[in-house]
């Protein structure tokens, strides 16, 4: 697990990941009232959030049989909460506020004598120190018919002081709910399992399995690895609810399959298998029919004979994944399993462990809910109920159920699964059809409008890339698979062999759908190599370009070459590159650029003034993002005049450490204005910004007049302002506080921060 240190205001790049050494890391520290953790499906969220559980009731009462499985620093980091409340929100389709979720699905469940009520809840939420685990975000579904509050994206919560809420969620569904910095406290990552890792995991679990001793489970499990490298499933091996199912299918003699396909199909015959061998009197229903069926199932005996209760399986996942109501998608009545499956099948599915069942128990009734073992069980019965379907019908299921960014990634599993089960043309005429529908996409033009990204939050967009990557490895076909893509990151995983030869590959595919390219080598590979190995030497046009990496002043203006409408272009925060006369000319040539973002450069105080002369020129910018730029002959004691009195399109500007300014004029159209490292002295900010809606000033060294004079500009705004103020020097002090003074008690303003860390924040109050 890593913790994803945020740090406000600080150049790109400056997000770390630190490995979690101890619970401690995670829950011990202010301020970590809301905290999410995100993972793949099958890393082990789930199992996560049950550990936490069983070591929060070892804290508090203790069994000395278990003591050996729990750590001191687990045991201390838990006994720190009195309370613990463990939500699975895939078993919550019609509640929508934590407190509802709590009494429902844990309260009711309680002995009479131990049933508190809604009230008794509310009050130990507020005053004892709590855990509340809501796990499987992705899995929940706000119950449009029963609330109507805002927002409908994460279930509803009072803000309690000693209450801590730990949320687990795939990572694409955390891109798409964009929620703001001040709504995530803390984010952890739970990554796949090194291969070190998996080792101990199959040494340990064949040991277990075979009742072996540690040396003999050892060369066991050399052998077991050998077979996974043969069928090239490395990738599996480090997600632990899949390399415990290659475990047991090759203890079993079971083949592992060569995908992931393969796998599960496996999967599926293991489960068969040995539940046949304890009940040989289940017959399958319906004579088999193999016409259809997918060819990962072809060389399993009884998959082939109970092809038919596969298919009604299948049709059971596809009618409660994508039903209309998406309520209760994950966990179903008894009564809508029974619509699909005979008593016998739903028997032998229940008995297999392919379908699990759960009973809830009302003042009046008892209701029996069923579920499949996994949520991707359910996309891979899903995906075979749907490429069972002729040609034209595969293609407009999918494109029904697809309609937007977020549902293509709601059913990239399922995608995935389909493509390996399919013939290649259908899934690429599919990924066609996607063009125009994740180009129209909210998220996705804002991404390839503006400079915006954050190099260490996964994008949706590149959730899309690593879903074709995933279906281009599902392909077991001679045929090569052609899958359509507009939006291309080559950062970190760039580093694995086969991911960068599939990603060159569907760029060598798409050179001329391309829309955006983003670019960083600080973790990656090296830009010349990206360039040769995807042939973006060649010239053409697209909205954005995004690189963040080493000085590589030979390549840079090859893909500035590309005429971008958008450039952003990040030197490592503590190496200024330097940028040469050539880059300048390379943008200097593009006559439609819009957006600009550059951070961390040197350069000689001709290109510096031809540079600045060129943006201010440019009177269509929408965006002018500079950042620490330095003259290398005067570092940053030369002066220049900054005029975008004229660039009526203009909506963010955002200066910091770059050399004095003499002059600032700004439009009235400008939305975001931030400053930082910057002398304006007596100057004001200009007096005419009526669209403005945010300002920040850090480092800055003003006079208290000059902020008395932007008071009385946001002062006048009908609409929301927000301004913040940051380690600044303001002067004379005893002037600023009573400017402060003013604010904190006008019924214009509402002041949301004042501590010397946080620094001044304040808004305009807006009348609703």
């Amino acid at each position: 697990m890593n913790i994803i240190e945020k740090q406000d205001k600080k150049p790109a790049g400056e997000e770390t990941k630190t490995p979690v050494k101890s619970l401690s890391d995670v829950f011990q520290s202010e301020n970590s009232c809301e905290i999410y953790l995100t993972a793949d499906a099958g890393f082990g969220k789930t199992a996560f959030s049950k550990y936490l559980a069983v070591t929060w009731c070892q804290a508090h009462r203790p069994e000395m049989k278990y003591k050996k499985y729990f750590s001191e620093d687990s045991i201390t980091a838990m006994r720190d909460f009195e309370f613990l409340f463990l939500v699975l929100l895939r078993d919550s389709s019609d509640d929508c506020s934590i407190d509802d979720l709590i009494m429902n699905q844990i309260i009711q469940n309680l002995s009479q004598s131990s049933k508190m009520t809604l009230d008794s809840i509310q009050r130990i939420l507020h005053r004892e120190r709590s855990l509340i685990i809501l796990d499987a975000l992705d899995e929940w579904v706000h119950p449009e018919k029963k609330c109507t509050k805002m927002p409908k994206i994460i279930p509803h919560r009072n803000a309690r002081e000693k209450c801590v809420i730990l949320t687990t969620t795939r990572p694409w569904k955390l891109g798409v709910l964009n929620l703001k910095n001040s709504e995530i406290d803390k984010k952890v990552e739970l990554v796949k399992l090194t291969s070190e890792s998996a080792q101990t995991l199959e040494e340990r679990a064949i040991s277990k399995i075979k009742n072996l001793d540690v040396a003999e489970a050892k060369i066991l499990a050399k052998q077991l690895n050998k077979k996974i490298k043969e069928n090239k499933l490395e990738e599996m091996e480090s997600v632990p609810l899949l390399s415990m199912y290659l475990i047991s299918l090759w203890c079993e003699g079971i083949p592992l399959g060569q995908s992931k396909c393969g796998l599960y199909a496996s999967i599926i015959e293991l489960l068969l298998s040995r539940t046949l061998s304890k009940h040989p009197e289940m017959e399958p229903t319906g004579e088999p029919s193999q016409s259809d069926i997918p060819q990962c199932f072809s060389e399993h005996e009884h998959c082939n004979q109970y092809c038919t209760y596969l298919k009604a399986l299948g049709k059971l996942a596809f009618e409660t994944l994508f039903s209309e109501t998406k309520e209760n998608t994950l966990v179903f009545y008894k009564s809508v399993a029974e619509k699909y499956l005979s008593p016998d099948d739903l028997k032998l599915s229940l008995n297999s462990g392919i379908l699990t069942q759960s009973t809830e128990k009302t003042l009046l009734k008892q209701i029996s809910k069923v579920s499949f073992s996994h949520k991707t069980t359910q996309e891979f019965f899903c995906a075979l109920y749907i490429s069972c379907q002729n040609e034209n019908d595969v293609k407009n299921i999918v494109l029904n159920k697809c309609k937007s960014l977020q549902s293509i990634l709601d059913m990239s599993t399922v995608l995935v699964f389909i493509s390996g089960m399919v013939n290649a043309e259908i899934i690429s005429s599919v990924s066609q059809e996607f063009l125009s529908v994740i180009s129209e996409d909210k998220i996705t033009s804002e991404y390839r409008s503006t400079t915006d990204y954050n190099p260490f939050e996964k994008h949706p967009l590149k959730d899309i890339q690593d879903m074709y990557i995933s279906c281009m490895k599902e392909n077991t076909s001679d045929k090569e698979l052609k899958l359509f893509c507009q939006d291309f990151f080559f950062s970190y995983d760039c580093k694995e062999e086969k991911y960068f030869s599939y990603l060159a590959q569907l760029a060598v595919q798409n050179k001329n759908n391309m829309a955006s390219i983003n670019i960083n080598t600080f973790r990656g590979r090296s830009l010349r190599e990206i360039i040769d190995c995807c042939e973006l030497h060649e010239l053409f046009q697209i909205n954005k370009i995004y690189y963040w990496g080493k000085e590589e002043n030979a390549q840079l203006p090859v893909l500035l070459d590309k005429s971008p409408k958008c450039v952003t272009v990040i030197s490592p925060p503590l190496s200024r590159g330097s940028w040469s006369r050539e880059m300048l000319e390379t943008l200097q040539n593009n006559s439609l650029l819009q957006a600009i973002y550059i951070l961390g450069f040197k350069m000689s105080h001709d290109v510096l003034n031809d540079f600045l002369n060129y943006i201010i020129n440019r009177k269509t910018m929408t965006e002018i993002r500079l950042w620490c730029l330095d003259c290398t002959e005067h570092k940053r004691s030369c002066t220049f005049s900054l005029d975008f009195s004229q660039h009526s399109d203009l909506r963010k500007l955002e200066l910091r450490e770059i050399p004095e300014v003499s002059q600032l004029k700004v439009n009235s159209q400008v939305k975001h204005v931030e400053l930082g490292s910057i002398n304006l002295g007596e100057r004001s900010l200009p007096p005419e910004m009526a669209n403005i809606e945010s300002v920040y000033l850090g480092n800055v060294n003003m006079s208290a007049s000059t902020l008395r004079d932007l008071v009385k500009v946001v002062e006048k705004l009908s609409h929301k302002v927000t301004v913040t103020i940051w380690r600044c020097k303001i002067e004379p002090e005893t002037e600023f506080e009573h400017v402060k003074q003013y604010i904190h008690s006008s019924q214009n303003f509402r002041v949301t921060k004042d501590e010397w860390w946080w620094g001044f924040v304040f808004e305009t109050k807006v009348a609703s």
